[in-house]
């Protein structure tokens, strides 16, 4: 089953790369002949509420690693929701099409390990950190807009378990797709935003269905 998901992901990602290549060139080239009329550059930023895509199946996985080390038993417990926020500038290149990069602090994942043989209590805290470069689609007229957005991150996330008898790796770092929908009011909007994570980590492979964010955004142009 998990075979089939990671095929099924590979094919998605394909899908997205290619689209956002194809949004990405377009948006050089408006920007390239962009018109004193069009819309000014800013600047973006605020809180994302996190949710990490971590299944029983990969809770599972990191209680066996610690038993592949040494341990008679381990019970393993996640806790997958977290705070975070994003700073970055936009560059509006026609009425419809932005293009925006940004730096993304993905909040804190949580993992708390109990084992026996012999007993210890072990947690792990992750922290990390993206930078995505987007194409945001708006559909709207004045300062009220529905949009789309896709485009590509770049992933740090490194954490592990470190217990008595050795260690078990989380994360790893990579780049994936990432895409979202929002509603625009002015200078504030509200989104939803998925982060893909593929091949996660050296060892458990921990979240590699990714993770999900709603967000609140204020910008301010200059």
């Amino acid at each position: 089953m998990k075979k089939n998901m990671r095929i099924i992901k590979k094919s998605i990602t394909g899908v997205l790369f290619t689209f956002f290549a194809i949004m990405l060139t377009i948006s050089i080239t408006l920007l390239s002949s962009k018109n004193a009329n069009a819309a000014e550059n800013y600047v973006f930023g605020g809180p994302k509420i996190f949710y990490y895509d971590v299944d029983q199946s990969d809770v599972n996985q990191v209680a066996t690693d610690l038993v592949n080390l040494g341990f008679t038993t381990a019970k393993v417990e996640a806790n997958t929701a977290g705070l975070g926020f994003d700073i970055g500038l936009g560059f509006p290149v026609s009425d419809m099409i932005d293009i925006e990069t940004s730096f993304v602090y993905l909040g804190e994942f949580e993992l708390t390990a109990t084992t026996t043989g012999p007993a210890e209590s072990i947690k792990a805290t992750s922290s990390g950190i993206s930078i995505p470069i987007v194409a945001k689609i708006k559909f709207g007229t004045g300062d009220t807009n529905f949009y789309g957005k896709a485009g590509w991150h770049f992933w740090k996330q490194d954490s592990e378990i470190s217990a008595s008898k050795g260690k078990v790796t989380l994360w790893g770092k990579g780049n994936d797709p990432v895409i979202g929908i929002g509603a625009q009011w002015g200078n504030f909007d509200v989104s939803y935003e998925h982060y893909s994570f593929s091949g996660v980590g050296a060892g458990a492979g921990i979240g590699e269905g990714g993770m999900s964010a709603v967000s609140a955004t204020w910008k301010a142009e200059f």
